[in-house]
């Protein structure tokens, strides 16, 4: 790719790091979370760790993404939160997609089967894999008579590691 051009409204518009020096920057920067999506098939808590920080060609890419404040999408806000995104390619070529919202907001949420996949990919380095199942299975019955004192004893229990 020979560059990434980014137009959104004001807020978005200010998260333009394209070297962030730490995984928070980097969560919060639409050049890296745009260029290590790319580079690694995804924006997985890996790809904004510390190695994935120093990895040349995602900061390559990063470093040849754009993002300016479009006015018309700005006034569009608060019902929508636009981008358009412009990809061009060495050989000269574009390709242009554009959305109306952010995926995840109330306009377009997210599957219970992505909440899922994220949770347990997020859960069981921590806690394991079968304790992460466990804590879905105790969160879906909270609503239940006596859910929540059975999840309550579950988060209080120390993580574990995933052997």
């Amino acid at each position: 790719m020979a560059a990434i051009a980014v137009e959104t409204y004001v807020w978005t518009a200010q998260l333009d790091l394209p070297q962030p020096r730490n995984m928070l920057s980097a969560k919060f920067s639409i050049p890296f979370a745009l260029a290590t999506a790319l580079m690694h098939g995804g924006a997985s808590v890996p790809a904004f760790r510390p190695p994935a920080l120093r990895d040349e060609a995602v900061r390559d890419l990063a470093a040849r993404v754009t993002v300016r404040e479009d006015a018309a999408l700005t006034a569009q806000l608060p019902g929508l939160r636009p981008a358009r995104l412009t990809v061009t390619l060495r050989d000269g070529s574009t390709h242009r997609a554009e959305v109306l919202t952010n995926r995840g907001d109330t306009e377009d949420p997210y599957a219970r089967e992505d909440i899922l996949a994220k949770f347990r990919e997020m859960a069981a380095p921590v806690w394991g894999e079968a304790a992460a199942e466990t804590l879905i299975t105790a969160v879906e019955a909270v609503e239940e008579p006596g859910g929540l004192s059975r999840l309550l004893p579950l988060l209080a229990a120390p993580p574990r590691s995933a052997s």
